[in-house]
């Protein structure tokens, strides 16, 4: 697994940002995996069926070719994901963002420094790690959420908000992770982790997700139906458990800051929720 070094940014220089020109760079993180599943490298494919509840996320130039596998998705919209932030950067003077990713297969786990007792990354993860600078997403997680499988798994939907069906459910999925590495980039956790509980982070790493799927419907590259796809799985992902520590907002919270950073296009649309005099807990 590779872990890449950057220099920490001054976040009260970099909240502001805005949008410009740039260059793509992704670490693609080496997979240590266990426990092979006969199946694994086949988990599934994300357009394999028009039932399966989603429309096509546009991704690349026309006339590319398309994902196929839940791997192949996976990579494109992490580096659809990337090369939006990477633009975003520049435009503000700032070194592009890097950052590694693994996908596990199904049955397998990966080697993480963010994993259980044995540092390992179970195949239903789905996480952004600063220990070692990489996203984690589970292909079976991916899929289940993909053909709406998980659809009354999860702690919003299960309560009858929202669904997960759809290519861009599991799109919103990595932008949100995604924003998390943003905001380690930025040193935010480092600047206002002792003030705010995990929900302001998690709420505004669902901002961060809904610039990025902006600047894709900029582009002209939603289909109908993404955006509700998107809106819904905000919801479906929301949870009740406001005593804890590890509360992510209520369905309705988490809905709003994706719809938020949409509306406005701009990651600065977004500093709101790390305002210690602002943020509820």
């Amino acid at each position: 697994m590779r872990s890449l070094t950057r220099p920490r940014l001054l976040a009260a220089a970099t909240l502001l940002l805005v949008l410009g020109g740039g260059s793509l760079y992704l670490a693609s993180a080496s997979k240590s995996t266990t426990t092979r599943s006969p199946a694994a490298k086949d988990a599934g494919r994300l357009r394999a069926s028009a039932g399966a509840g989603g429309h096509d996320l546009i991704l690349g130039s026309k006339g590319s070719t398309q994902p196929q596998t839940t791997e192949q998705f996976l990579t494109a919209v992490t580096k659809d994901v990337d090369a939006y932030w990477t633009k975003t950067f520049k435009a503000s003077g700032l070194s592009e963002p890097k950052v590694a990713y693994a996908w596990i297969p199904a049955g397998q786990t990966a080697a993480s420094a963010c994993g259980d007792e044995d540092g390992a990354m179970g195949d239903d993860a789905a996480a952004y790690c600063p220990g070692d600078d990489t996203i984690y997403v589970s292909e079976r997680f991916a899929t289940g959420i993909f053909d709406g499988e998980l659809d009354r798994v999860l702690p919003g939907s299960s309560q009858g908000f929202g669904r997960t069906a759809g290519d861009f459910a599991v799109a919103y999925l990595v932008a949100h992770e995604y924003g998390h590495q943003i905001q380690d980039e930025l040193g935010l956790p480092e600047r206002y982790g002792d003030q705010l509980p995990t929900m302001a982070f998690e709420l505004q790493a669902d901002c961060y997700a809904g610039t990025w799927a902006k600047s894709v419907s900029d582009d002209g590259r939603l289909e109908s139906g993404d955006v509700q796809e998107a809106l819904d799985a905000a919801l479906a992902v929301g949870d009740f458990d406001t005593a804890s520590a590890s509360h992510h907002g209520t369905p309705e919270q988490r809905e709003q800051a994706w719809k938020t950073g949409f509306e406005a296009g701009d990651p600065s649309s977004c500093s709101t929720y790390l305002d210690p005099a602002t943020t509820e807990g």
